[in-house]
């Protein structure tokens, strides 16, 4: 099994060609999507790449050639992606030097393809940018997915807990660096609920806003937006050495707190504890 580190990105590439991997891991080898790099594996037949995607679920990006060992070797494995091991998040990018093989409209459909290129193409820029963007799709996919399976409760009571774990440390132990962290790890909580939102408006035909409308008022919405504000002001105000300062970000965080506590979806055993952790810090 591939190293699935969740510290990089995963890209397999499927050509019976050893000149085209080389030419992919030269063009490729130094890309950074949201500050991770690339790992590249490589498969030289289909039924290699597809023992490798069976084994390897977090695979983000597949280049795959169309004909391999047999005419339509890449189309049968990207229907067996698709359809036999249901993965809709991995990005398919179609790598062919005879378009004529594969019709674009119709193979973009039925096989649900992301990006189609022309290996004829000597720009490899075309490449880079299509994997690129590939690979952002991929992170947004994952992270829509993910927060559609945790209510919007249950991503609140995460963000209450890691408000707790800050408001505990009354001695103002907390680095700069770790509280940069956790506020961050707040604010994509946050996005997450408010992504839900707008993914159940999609799939319900809602127009958008709708859900947000009704599971927070504009005063728990404002609650829930000001953690960036705070990941903002802290990442603009990085004086660890200073008393004054480390104060300044304690208060705000306080201040954040407590209006959090007051969301009315919030459940009562995590509004009481953050209660608790407010009063003890007073």
């Amino acid at each position: 099994m591939i190293n699935n580190s969740k510290d990089n990105w995963q890209i397999l590439i499927v050509d019976d060609e050893r000149l085209i991997h080389d030419v992919l891991s030269m063009n490729l080898r130094d890309m950074l999507c949201s500050d991770m790099p690339v790992t590249l594996i490589n498969a030289y037949s289909a039924d290699e790449a597809k023992n490798i995607v069976i084994n390897n679920p977090d695979i983000a990006v597949i280049i795959l050639d169309v004909m391999m060992e047999q005419d339509d070797a890449g189309l049968n494995l990207a229907k067996f992606i698709r359809e036999d091991l249901k993965n809709v998040d991995v990005r398919i990018l179609l790598h062919t030097g005879q378009p004529g093989i594969a019709p674009k409209r119709e193979v973009s459909e039925k096989y649900i393809i992301d990006a189609y290129l022309d290996k004829n193409m000597s720009d490899n820029d075309d490449c880079y940018v299509a994997v690129k963007l590939a690979l952002k799709s991929y992170q947004e996919s994952v992270r829509l997915r993910r927060s559609a399976k945790k209510d919007d409760v249950t991503l609140l009571g995460e963000i209450a807990s890691i408000y707790n774990g800050l408001l505990d440390s009354t001695d103002h132990r907390v680095s700069y660096d770790c509280l940069l962290k956790r506020v961050g790890e707040m604010v994509n909580l946050a996005q997450e609920i408010l992504a839900s939102y707008s993914l159940n408006d999609i799939k319900n035909d809602l127009s958008l806003g709708s859900t947000k409308k009704e599971r927070l008022s504009i005063k728990d919405y404002s609650a829930l937006i000001r953690l960036n504000d705070i990941k903002v002001i802290l990442s603009h105000n990085p004086a660890e050495e200073d008393c004054s300062e480390k104060f300044i970000n304690y208060n705000i965080l306080q201040q954040s707190a407590e209006l959090f506590s007051e969301i009315e979806i919030l459940p009562d055993n995590f509004k009481q504890e953050l209660q608790k952790n407010l009063q003890g810090a007073c």
